[in-house]
């Protein structure tokens, strides 16, 4: 296990606290990318704010559990901290046009900054660069120097996890297995670096990957390529893909009453959590969704109401531990929203 490390100026910051501030432990980059080995610390929430001030959300979609349960920790955390926030959905990872103008929107209705799940990583730069507002990543990663500061894991990471965890199983000169991939829409989201972040790690090993079948994150659409996946490749050893593809997968083998290929989840999700109970799913990560939601929250209330802290005090990027798991997790309430959430658009 890591130490974490307590910098002087650090345990100063956290000692001023109220006793009743909370202290996260996080990952951040110093290197300001998702890249490369992060520091784990302890990073204390900041206080209420103390002046009026509205934070305006951009998401890709509210129609799947991630983003629920980011939604429901930005909810959270705006409540804490005594903010307004205001969130607008895109409709999904394709609608690039209607978030470059949801980016007007947030400066149009009055906000204070910017927090954005970006639909794209290149696609918006202009966009971004055109607004005035202060504008903070969110989930999803975007060029270094576009924004204030963002709250994330590395998407390579979360590949590289889940494909290390299964040629854990595999070595190489074990007996050869096959695999396919479905890592969601092509070119969007975090999809860029998982594909890479697995293929590397199971480098070596006696895992095959035999197709990587890309598409929306839609059940009708992800159903569908695992349909025709089972079809073409009838001894599949193993299904590796998002959220949504290894819930399906699990319906479609109940259905066919088959118990190959085993599925692993490189995110989760409540259907996951299930899936892991239920002994469905082999594997999943975990990057902790609805605390990303409150860090991403906080982080920008901490910079804005402090705008020259250092990066101890007001993290440029940070972002949850990611949990690879092979179990269900005993309390999901860092990862998944409630269970009677429902989606959330306006905190006054």
């Amino acid at each position: 296990m890591r130490s974490v490390y307590l910098s002087p100026l650090l345990l100063m910051w956290l000692l001023a606290l109220p006793r009743a501030a909370l202290a996260f432990a996080v990952d951040i980059w110093p290197s300001g990318e998702f890249s490369g080995q992060p520091v784990r610390q302890q990073w204390p929430e900041p206080a209420a704010a103390t002046k009026p001030l509205t934070l305006c959300a951009l998401y890709p979609h509210l129609r799947d559990a991630y983003w629920l349960s980011v939604n429901q920790g930005m909810v959270d955390e705006a409540k804490r901290l005594g903010v307004k926030l205001q969130i607008h959905e895109a409709g999904g990872y394709g609608a690039l046009a209607e978030q470059r103008q949801q980016l007007q929107r947030c400066m149009q209705e009055g906000s204070d900054a910017i927090l954005l799940g970006a639909v794209s990583y290149q696609g918006l730069r202009e966009a971004i660069k055109a607004t005035p507002l202060p504008v903070f990543g969110l989930v999803n990663d975007l060029p270094s120097g576009l924004v204030q500061a963002k709250v994330g894991v590395s998407w390579y990471q979360m590949g590289w996890q889940i494909g290390h965890w299964l040629a854990q199983r595999h070595p190489a000169g074990s007996k050869p297995v096959s695999v396919a991939l479905f890592p969601g829409p092509q070119a969007s989201g975090g999809n860029n670096f998982v594909e890479p972040g697995f293929a590397d790690a199971i480098k070596g090993s006696a895992i095959k990957l035999v197709t990587t079948e890309r598409g929306d994150n839609s059940r009708e659409i992800q159903r569908t390529l695992v349909q025709q996946t089972l079809a073409r490749y009838p001894d599949l050893d193993y299904l590796v893909g998002g959220a949504i593809a290894a819930e399906v997968a699990v319906n479609e083998l109940a259905q066919r009453h088959l118990d190959r290929p085993q599925v692993l989840s490189t995110y989760f999700s409540h259907g996951v959590q299930r899936g892991l109970r239920r002994g469905k799913i082999l594997a999943a990560n975990s990057d902790q969704m609805r605390l990303q939601g409150r860090l991403a929250v906080a982080q920008a209330i901490c910079l804005l109401q402090h705008p020259d802290a250092n990066a101890e005090q007001c993290p440029r990027v940070m972002g949850p531990p990611i949990l690879t798991l092979s179990a269900p997790l005993a309390d999901p309430a860092d990862s998944l929203s409630d269970g009677a959430f429902r989606p959330v658009y306006r905190v006054e």
